[in-house]
């Protein structure tokens, strides 16, 4: 199980870090660019807040 929860923790970190790279990409040029990084966000926190319950259930 502990390769899991990493495996998911690596999900999370790389969803956050396209996100943030992104986003300074965007430049508010483009608003779907900007819309398409805040999804990614949000899959990144979606995944992480799973990760943290699979943590605690399982510890």
């Amino acid at each position: 199980m502990d390769s899991l929860i990493a495996a998911f923790s690596a999900a999370a970190l790389v969803l956050m870090v396209r996100s943030a790279l992104g986003l300074t990409r965007a430049g508010g040029a483009d608003p779907s660019t900007e819309a398409h990084s805040v999804t990614l966000a949000l899959y990144g926190c979606l995944v992480a807040l799973v990760t943290l319950a699979m943590f605690v259930t399982l510890t």
